[in-house]
């Protein structure tokens, strides 16, 4: 038994050892290779990934180095995708990040013989897609059916401190991942590893010119799953594994220790120190003589603080920009009527605080950026305010034209946020209030025909979130292409008489009314009619894909789908089919579905409330939501029968 054991360590550890994976040595193996070994349906595969990050110096100083290289293979159209390259650099102003040395090939085999085609420099793209941020861009050419692609390059950076994340898990498998980090001794970073995947880096010490000792942390993994997109997810990649680093502390020989944040109240008192905070937010002689005119009138605070949001939001508007720090500041910002996010909500803040209110900032990380896993000032991109009024707590974020108080964009609800209240002395992590349960209520009258036809009037009234996303998904949209979207989503159904209210403003409900016409509402075959009492808002797939799930379903708020469905029956027709009312509950008090569906006097009825409790479930309940769904989905699409009498 232990030579069988021997003999299998061999076979296995012999395709992770025996393969040459020095740049351009791509062998007829891998350009043969049809399928991948971890993953057959995979339509691309990294074949090998290497980084390396470590210090060096130039002229200017210290400098942080990042050598990349990859080796991918493509197995058909679909993956041809995956032979384009994006490389994002932190660089604002022109000065930061920057990237060389690229070199790239990719690899065909014709006749026999392996073919190699070189990247163009004229190929390479590089644009600034925002204020701090470049991307450089590319695409490898001739890639065909069964080409291996490979590249590398240079990341140079002058942010020292500052170490971008080990991404070690890919949209596509990876056979193998080879990821180092050197740091000067002296340098001591923490680690913290993210995902699903379990990996421990090795750590050992190396020599240097320089630096005397680095420290390596070394990571090797094989066989990488592809991270799979699946619905309901807040940012894929919080759970894709990685590694992160923050700097903790400097202690070189002959100079001061320098301890940095270990703890979430050190970062808010952090940034509570900056003079954003620290001073700026209470210099109110940009907009006195503005805001004693505006609440002159005004007595109670709560109605001071809904003119105050109001008077943010329709004087400086959000130029797309995040950022905990002010890009203008005040004066300017309301000189110019635009600005980043800390423009914005600072200037709330500093507005609440001169009429009287309990205000502070509230720093996070928004849904788009990522969770913070550790305590970090760098990974903290956004900023609300927060005001307190007698009992009550209130969240505000005046950058986004439809949000109202306690009701934020979706991308705010991201873990916790950070206080900053420096008049206190409170500097301390707080949990953003809930959002409240948001309702789409629809209620449709109608008519079916003794063609199948189906024509009547629908009538919706939207809250909270669902209206936010409504106004959103409406601003600026030519009316007709909206009216042909909503056809759409309403199984092609024909439109006429369409009419919005209470989409300019951020406050109430939007409502939304039409007639329609549906040409296909039943089937009918002899003498029966055959229709499902949800017609055209019922859910006809499970958005819930995977056999299991380790990461959360995040609906964004609890919300209530409910319908009012009233179908008036041709004369001459009786229901054949047995009514069988429904009423689901997921366990925990997750949600509910109740299906109440009756006849009376020629009149098909159906009430339906489809009801989610919380806005983020956690993954250990999926396969109850995938099959809660399921059964929803099963219920909503079953056919009624109607006969001739």
């Amino acid at each position: 038994m232990k030579y069988f054991y021997i003999f299998m360590f061999i076979v296995l550890a012999k395709p992770l050892t025996g393969q040459n994976y020095d740049f351009g040595k791509v062998t007829k193996e891998e350009l043969l290779e049809n399928t991948c070994s971890i993953d057959a349906s995979a339509h691309a595969a990294i074949l090998y990934q290497y980084r390396n990050t470590y210090f060096t110096t130039n002229a200017t100083g210290a400098i942080l180095q990042t050598e990349i290289h990859k080796r991918i293979k493509i197995y058909n159209k679909e993956g041809f995708e995956s032979a384009t390259e994006s490389i994002n650099l932190f660089d604002p102003r022109g000065s930061g990040e920057s990237v060389s040395k690229i070199k790239a090939y990719t690899y065909n085999l014709e006749n026999g013989e392996i073919v190699k085609t070189s990247l163009d420099k004229k190929q390479i793209f590089e644009d600034r897609v925002s204020y701090n941020n470049t991307q450089v861009k590319f695409t490898m050419p001739n890639v065909k059916e069964g080409s291996v692609i490979e590249f590398k390059y240079r990341i140079t950076s002058p942010f020292i401190w500052n170490i971008d994340e080990f991404v070690l898990q890919s949209d596509i498998p990876i056979k193998k991942v080879k990821a180092l980090l050197k740091t000067p001794k002296g340098f001591r970073f923490k680690s913290t590893s993210k995902g699903y995947l379990n990996f421990f880096p090795k750590q050992s010490s190396q020599n240097h010119p320089t630096y005397e000792t680095l420290v390596v942390h070394e990571y090797n993994l094989n066989n990488v799953p592809a991270l799979k997109e699946e619905s309901y997810v807040d940012n894929m990649d919080n759970y894709r594994a990685g590694a992160m680093f923050e700097l903790v502390s400097i202690q070189i020989p002959g100079q001061v220790y320098r301890d940095y944040a270990q703890t979430w109240g050190e970062v808010a008192r952090t940034i509570g120190s900056s003079d954003d905070y620290k001073n700026q937010l209470d210099k109110s002689n940009s907009f006195d003589d503005e805001l004693d005119e505006l609440l002159a009138n005004t007595t109670g605070k709560v109605e001071k603080m809904e003119k105050i949001f109001q008077y943010v939001k329709d004087n400086i508007k959000w130029n797309g920009l995040d950022g905990k720090s002010f890009f203008h500041g005040i004066r300017k910002a309301l000189k110019e009527k635009k600005g980043n996010t800390a423009d914005i909500n600072l200037t709330l803040v500093a507005m609440l605080r001169y009429a009287g209110i309990h205000a502070n900032p509230v720093v996070i990380s928004t849904k788009e950026n990522i969770i913070p896993y550790f305590p970090t000032v760098d990974r903290l991109n956004y900023v609300i305010a927060y005001a307190e009024i007698g009992e009550e707590k209130y969240f505000l974020d005046a950058t986004e034209e439809f949000s109202d108080i306690n009701v934020l964009p979706i991308k705010d609800y991201n873990w916790r946020g950070i206080l900053i209240d420096n008049p206190n002395s409170i500097w301390d992590q707080i949990y953003l209030k809930e959002p409240s349960l948001a309702m789409n209520d629809y209620k449709v009258k109608a008519k079916l025909n003794e063609d199948g036809s189906i024509e009547g009037d629908f009538n919706a009234s939207y809250s909270k979130n669902k209206a936010l996303e409504f106004r959103k998904n409406f601003k600026d949209k030519d009316l007709d292409d909206f009216i042909t979207t909503r056809e759409d989503i309403f199984d092609n159904i024909e439109i006429s008489e369409y009419e919005l209210e209470n989409t300019e403003t951020h406050k109430g409900n939007v409502v939304e009314s039409f007639n329609f016409y549906d040409e296909d509402g039943a089937d009918v075959i002899d003498d029966k009619i055959y229709i499902q009492p949800c017609i055209f808002l019922k859910i006809k797939e499970n958005p819930f894909k995977l056999e299991k799930r380790q990461f959360p379903i995040d609906f964004g708020y609890p919300f209530l789908n409910r319908y009012m469905v009233s179908i008036d029956i041709p004369e001459g027709y009786t229901l054949e089919t047995k009514l069988s009312p429904i009423i689901m509950k997921i366990p925990n008090n997750l949600g509910e579905f109740k299906f109440y569906p009756n006849f009376v006097s020629n009149k098909l009825n159906l009430m339906v409330n489809f009801k989610v409790n919380k806005a983020v479930v956690d993954a250990e309940h999926y396969l109850l939501i995938k099959e809660f769904f399921n059964q929803m989905i099963v219920k909503e699409n079953e056919q009624i029968v109607l006969t001739r009498i």
